[in-house]
């Protein structure tokens, strides 16, 4: 189905705009892995499929990746973020991007998502797009993310877990409704009680002594 298409079908649609938009990044970076880039970003041209897509379908849209490949894949990417920005907007829009287009989202980016109607994870990676430029694809954003996401909720727990085990024995219980705030609390209070301890001790020993 046409890119266009699913875009105009899914305009009030944010949920499956999210797939799209993903579908399109998914394909974009598997036209890339064959050495070649999108030339053409036009929505009513590019084909998208739920399996391996076609190049045969890309090839007036297509040229090899030979001259500079960080450029003409950076800006692909570009080209899409600039599609998802319009389109959870309602904004129907073409693929270009030019100079002006790129320093326009950059000063308007939040205008883009007064009302919140871009789901946070895809905010947050056009936020790391374009404000601090590092790019990458969305889907390596959103596993990344993921994976971050994953590690520190299992490092909070793992932490909350043995300091609640150490409380246990001294018949307290740690709160587990909210595991990083436990354990904030368990490492805060040893230390304000060592600083008293450490400030007793010196004016006893060199004020009242």
């Amino acid at each position: 189905m046409l890119l266009s298409d699913l875009i105009d079908e899914y305009l009030d649609n944010p949920e499956m705009l999210v797939n799209v938009l993903t579908l399109l990044d998914a394909t974009i970076k598997y036209i890339h892995s064959k050495g070649y880039y999108l030339i053409d970003f036009n929505p009513t041209k590019i084909i998208l499929v739920n399996k391996t897509p076609n190049l045969n379908d890309y090839r007036s849209l297509i040229s090899p990746i030979d001259y500079d490949p960080k450029r003409d894949i950076n800006i692909n990417i570009y080209q899409m973020a600039k599609i998802g920005l319009m389109a959870f907007n309602h904004i129907k829009t073409d693929g270009n991007m030019n100079q002006d287009h790129f320093n326009f989202i950059v000063e308007n980016l939040k205008n883009f998502n007064q009302n919140g109607n871009i789901p946070n994870d895809f905010y947050e990676y056009y936020e790391d797009l374009f404000i601090n430029g590092n790019i990458s694809y969305l889907n390596d954003y959103l596993e990344n993310k993921n994976k971050e996401a994953g590690r520190s909720q299992g490092i909070r727990k793992s932490l909350a877990t043995e300091a609640g085990r150490a409380l246990s024995s001294n018949g307290l219980q740690l709160s587990q409704t909210s595991d990083n705030n436990a354990f904030v609390n368990i490492l805060f209070i040893p230390s304000i009680l060592a600083l008293l301890y450490l400030i007793g001790l010196f004016i006893y020993t060199f004020i009242i002594k």
